[in-house]
């Protein structure tokens, strides 16, 4: 009998190890294993940045009522994020609606300007606009009681098309608040805090030992060649924390290459191909492509 018990304590405790064996694997993005990934995280937080929305220098008035609301409805704003941060690819390309894309100069409209290739903030799918910012959009429309209208144009134009033209009330872009832009128009108040991350291919294993922003810093001074060859979408943070910008406290890398892009989606596309080695995005894009490319 006795000897009976200790060959089943062997074995319960062999099956525990196992167990932790697989959980850990499980768990660790860059133990070496790509299964059907095609693309990983590294999950280490490189900046610390917030979210908010803009408004010409003029327009106290609107931004203060936005403040407002996002103020009253912090439950509905958050669960709207939650909403799309938790959710499955399949659920993002489920998501959105039927929303008007130019302004008619009607003075019940709330015009905004945007990105719309920043999943999950901002993006199409099929002939409606789905997104975090869409969504908090669409709730400050109906608040204000005016019919929302979102038009896309190229990321780094939404700034200055807030501050220059006249039809946009509010440019809502997952938009980084930064002194520079803040020399340019006018910040709500913060309502999404976010961080750079870099992506890789898979199999990609040269920063596989790395668990802090000051290790991966390291490695990021070291590179070469084509391994020094990286790039995001144009006009984010993610090419200001590589080229360096002193508003945003960062130093930049002389010896990378960046090389900018359209929408994430392209960058990623692009380092699949072999034309960049990683991709540097903010957190939340960057689990959302890891949701689309390894579907």
């Amino acid at each position: 009998m006795k000897k009976f018990s200790k060959i089943l304590v062997l074995v319960l405790a062999l099956a525990l190890i196992v167990g932790a064996c697989f959980a850990f694997a499980a768990c660790n993005d860059n133990d070496g294993s790509t299964g059907n990934r095609k693309i990983n995280m590294l999950n280490v937080e490189l900046s610390s940045e917030q979210y908010a929305f803009i408004f010409k220098k003029s327009d106290t008035e609107l931004k203060e009522q936005v403040n407002q609301i996002l103020a009253d409805k912090a439950t509905e704003v958050q669960a709207i994020i939650d909403k799309y941060l938790n959710a499955s690819a399949d659920e993002l390309m489920s998501f959105g609606s039927v929303i008007k894309t130019e302004a008619t100069g009607a003075a019940d409209e709330l015009v905004v300007a945007t990105n719309a290739e920043f999943a999950p903030f901002e993006y199409f799918n099929g002939n409606k606009l789905a997104g975090i910012d869409i969504e908090i959009a669409q709730l400050i429309a109906d608040q204000l009681g005016k019919s929302l209208v979102v038009e896309h144009m190229k990321f780094e134009a939404v700034v200055t098309s807030v501050q220059t033209i006249e039809k946009y009330d509010i440019g809502m872009a997952a938009l980084t608040i930064s002194p520079d832009r803040a020399e340019s128009v006018d910040f709500s108040s913060p309502y999404y805090d976010t961080t750079q991350v870099l992506v890789l291919k898979a199999n990609d294993q040269t920063f596989q030992y790395c668990t802090n922003a000051a290790e991966v810093a390291e490695i990021l001074g070291t590179l070469s060649g084509n391994a020094a060859k990286c790039g995001g979408q144009r006009g984010t943070t993610g090419e200001f924390y590589v080229r360096g910008n002193d508003s945003l406290g960062f130093d930049g890398y002389s010896n990378l290459s960046f090389e900018g892009y359209d929408a994430p989606a392209l960058a990623v596309e692009a380092m699949l191909s072999g034309n960049i080695s990683f991709v540097i995005v903010d957190k939340a894009i960057a689990i959302s492509l890891l949701k689309n490319f390894n579907a």
